[in-house]
């Protein structure tokens, strides 16, 4: 288990929002998450340039929400950088990472949270153990998200049914000791499983529904990023052969 940080991880969360042009979803989400997190928190708005649709009603809603804050990606545009940025810039040893496409649960949260108070260092929101649910998406994607979480276990030594979805909470004091590598998109979020677990972190999961985006297209970029998974993929299979060999 990784041994707390230098934040007070009862204090609060920090909730990580990486965006790109979500002016037709910001709202509803932060209302969304302002509604069902019970924990005290912040919600971390990161962009990466000043014309985003995201930011002008971001700021009205910061109004109503004070603990609503936008913040400028501090790095090179995209979502690593913005998700880094939101590392740097949090109040809370602890951390949740989600897109702000209303595709995820927020609700969630709370049941992550409380995972973590029991000691669990990485908690995995999944949509594939019992009592999850994907609600759309395509057919393509979803297979090869479902196997590759359904493989984990196996091939990785990792207890979760869903590798690949981004919508993770964190100990922040993990990224003491993590070096995040990966220069795509979402594969990050796996980059940092694996580590973590060849490290001896706890991980679990929780069961949470994702629902395809209803407005604003996809930003995500399955052909780009792909042999970016199956990069960290086999660094986990090779990683737990060494492993074993020692």
């Amino acid at each position: 288990m990784i041994k707390q940080g230098y934040e007070n991880i009862g204090e609060g969360i920090s909730i990580i929002l990486p965006v790109y042009n979500e002016g037709e979803n910001i709202k509803e989400q932060i209302e969304q998450i302002e509604k069902t997190v019970d924990v005290k928190h912040e919600v971390l708005i990161v962009y990466d340039y000043e014309k985003d649709s995201t930011i002008a009603p971001a700021k009205s809603l910061n109004r109503k929400f004070p603990n609503v804050k936008l913040v400028r990606n501090k790095f090179k545009r995209g979502i690593i950088s913005a998700v880094r940025t939101g590392f740097k810039t949090s109040h809370f040893g602890i951390c949740v990472v989600m897109p702000a496409d209303l595709a995820d649960d927020p609700n969630t949260i709370n049941r992550m949270y409380s995972k973590i108070q029991e000691g669990f260092d990485i908690v995995c929101a999944t949509r594939y153990s019992k009592g999850g649910h994907k609600i759309g998406g395509g057919f393509v994607k979803t297979a090869l998200s479902k196997t590759a979480g359904l493989s984990a276990g196996i091939l990785l030594g990792l207890r979760t049914t869903d590798l690949t979805n981004g919508f993770k909470m964190y100990k922040k004091a993990l990224f003491s000791k993590i070096k995040i590598e990966s220069d795509g998109g979402w594969e990050f979020s796996m980059e940092i499983l694996l580590k973590a677990n060849s490290m001896g972190a706890k991980i679990c999961d929780v069961s949470t529904t994702w629902r395809e985006r209803a407005y604003g297209r996809s930003k995500f970029k399955m052909m780009k990023w792909l042999p970016k998974y199956m990069h960290w993929y086999l660094w986990g299979i090779l990683q737990r052969l060494k492993i074993y060999r020692q």
